[in-house]
């Protein structure tokens, strides 16, 4: 079988190049015949474009792919001194299923267990062995589901699964760098586009086989029990990880700062959560197959479980983390790894969540005092400013353009949640109020003593100029300080922003100048000229490529607009896009672009998305 495998890999990349020339050839022809009624210096262009598009940019795309380069082995090294009960259980295993052992394994972040062959010669010749363990899988598996898994990844080894993914590898790597070249308005990128989603159908077909013939080395080692349990737990610590990483970790690291134990605190969210946990385990397996997808689905691969042979092994049902030894300590030093700590403050669980949340309700409430800002002419510096402009009867000139859909009586009565959030951020800010962290429910805002933060009372009076001043003193008797609330941020950039999309060789205002759609707005590059028209699609595409703006950061000329300063806009369409958006202030920018233009990832359709949205708003 892997001698088919690797045959089947090897034509249909030779089929992919005959492709190329096939059509070079019908293109020669066609130039031939052209060549007949077109003047000559049409039919040299014409045969130009005609090898640009074949022979030129398959060619561009496999020298990419033979000079690309697999990357190091990530991860935590774990050495047989380190964990000598893993590499012992490692070792045994491979011999069970009949292959060599990894010569190396790595500690990795994910929920995931995998294998790695750096093969010679397109995996013609056998090279070093790589395993990839999971710390979540450590932290939640019994060992004999641990077992289950290493023997599903070892038996990938034992059917030079991993031996022959060189060839595999490069081939997908060829066709995406080739397809990558030509452009979208290229009538024989089309064919090449068609090519690459069969050859990607074959060679998932293939992996599919690959992954029921892996299960089968589970269930010799492990039985039928502890490889369809592994298989079903590994979706459900996925999903727990999913959760914790969006729901604890994300907002904290976005701001500028890193728990103490990032898998300490995921192996508490497991003990918390063990009834919700529960309740995913009890879920129905998915059974539906996808020509798109690498692994058969779990409903097919427990179904094929539960038909094969059982094993008269005895599971072990001790937890995996005795398999290393110190695991907290492990997965401390892989947190080193993985996570940069440069510019970012270390913090124990329960101070990271308030300081998490805490800048996320700064960062909304910097907008919205920007907003109330242009909106009043006149700066607002902190809420104490609001509360002024509450008391000299300004409600409705704040409330009414943040909700211009609403009646003015409605407005006013929609404007208590913002101000309430604002005045909460006071008390953050002062230590009137904190987020009280919890692993089994939502973090609770909690005041000094511990019950409950509630200032609805003091919100009510806020909204009524004649009662202000009483909602300062109710205030100011919970040592709440409305000054401390400051606005942090006074203009929006683009620090944080990722990167979508981009547009090379438009126009702003009639100046050649690069678009990068962002999520907080356009990031405008002055364009680098005709001569360095490649260079400007090159830096482009390796900013949507990265997603961060810093990529950029202190080029000549460099602008940043923000959607939130975009007040209109007016779009008209022909031989070239023209957008005319209106900014606070009374500037207005006109953004066209034409047939001299290029655009990186849908670099229009993303622009336009974007600006329509600003309008909706």
């Amino acid at each position: 079988m892997a001698v088919v495998r690797a045959f089947i890999s090897v034509v249909m990349l030779v089929g992919f190049y005959l492709l190329a020339v096939v059509q070079f050839v019908v293109g020669v022809g066609m130039v031939i015949w052209a060549s007949s009624f077109l003047p000559g210096p049409l039919v040299g262009k014409l045969g130009f474009v005609v090898f640009m598009a074949t022979v030129w940019a398959v060619g561009r795309g496999t020298w990419k792919a033979i000079r690309q380069q697999l990357p190091e082995p990530h991860g935590l090294p774990l050495t047989r001194d380190a964990a000598p009960q893993l590499w012992a259980t490692v070792d045994e295993l491979a011999a069970v299923v009949g292959t060599r052992a990894p010569d190396e394994i790595y500690l990795v972040p994910e929920v995931n267990a995998a294998v790695e062959e750096r093969s010679r010669l397109m995996g013609l010749l056998s090279g070093p062995r790589y395993m990839y363990i999971g710390v979540p899988l450590l932290q939640s598996f019994t060992v004999a589901q641990l077992r289950s898994v290493l023997a599903h990844e070892l038996g990938h080894y034992s059917g030079k699964h991993t031996r022959f993914a060189g060839v595999a590898y490069r081939g997908r790597l060829a066709l995406a760098r080739t397809i990558s070249q030509i452009g979208n308005r290229n009538v024989a990128g089309w064919i090449f586009r068609g090519y690459g989603r069969l050859y990607v159908m074959v060679h998932n077909s293939v992996s599919q086989r690959q992954e029921l013939e892996a299960d089968r080395a589970s269930v010799q080692v492990a039985g039928r029990d502890a490889a369809a349990s592994a298989l079903r737990e590994v979706k459900v610590i996925a999903a727990a990880f999913r959760f914790y990483m969006n729901n604890y970790v994300a907002s904290g690291v976005d701001a500028g700062y890193l728990p103490d134990d990032l898998f300490g605190g995921f192996g508490k969210l497991l003990e918390a959560r063990a009834d919700e946990l529960a309740h995913l385990r009890d879920a129905e397996p998915d059974d539906e197959r996808s020509i798109w997808d690498t692994h058969p689905p779990l409903g097919v691969r427990l179904a094929a479980i539960a038909a094969a042979p059982e094993s008269t092994v005895v599971a072990d049902q001790r937890p995996a983390a005795v398999l290393v030894a110190n695991l907290p300590q492990a997965g401390l030093a892989l947190q080193v790894r993985v996570l940069d700590r440069v510019g970012r403050t270390v913090l124990p669980w329960e101070e990271f969540t308030n300081a998490a949340i805490t800048a996320g309700i700064q960062a909304r409430m910097d907008g919205l005092l920007r907003q109330i800002s242009r909106t009043v002419d006149q700066p607002v510096p902190h809420v104490g400013v609001v509360l002024d402009l509450l008391e000299a009867g300004r409600l409705d000139d704040i409330a009414v353009p943040l909700f211009p859909d609403a009646t003015k009586r409605e407005a006013r009565q929609h404007f208590a949640r913002p101000l309430s959030s604002l005045l909460t951020l006071a008390a953050l800010r002062c230590g009137a109020a904190r987020w009280q962290h919890s692993w089994s429910d939502p973090a609770r805002l909690v005041a000094r003593d511990g019950a409950d933060f509630d200032i609805t009372d003091l919100v009510q009076f806020a909204l009524e100029s004649e009662t202000v001043q009483k909602a300062r003193a109710g205030l100011a008797e919970r040592g709440i300080e409305v000054e401390a609330a400051t606005h942090v941020q006074q203009k929006v950039t683009a620090d944080k922003a990722t990167v979508y999309a981009g547009i090379t060789n438009a126009k702003v205002n009639g100046e050649a100048t690069d678009v990068a759609v962002l999520s907080h707005g356009l990031l405008l590059l002055p364009d680098l000229g005709r001569l360095k028209k490649q260079q400007g699609i090159k830096r482009m595409k390796a900013l949507v490529e990265s997603g961060d703006p810093a990529e950029v950061r202190g080029t000549d000329g460099l602008r940043f607009i923000p959607y939130e300063e975009m007040t209109g806009m007016e779009q008209k369409t022909g031989f070239t896009m023209r957008y005319t958006i209106a900014l606070h202030g009374g500037e207005t920018l006109e953004l066209t672009w034409g047939v001299q233009s290029e655009e990186v990832a849908d670099g229009y359709k993303v622009l336009e998305k974007a600006l329509l949205s600003v309008v909706e708003e």
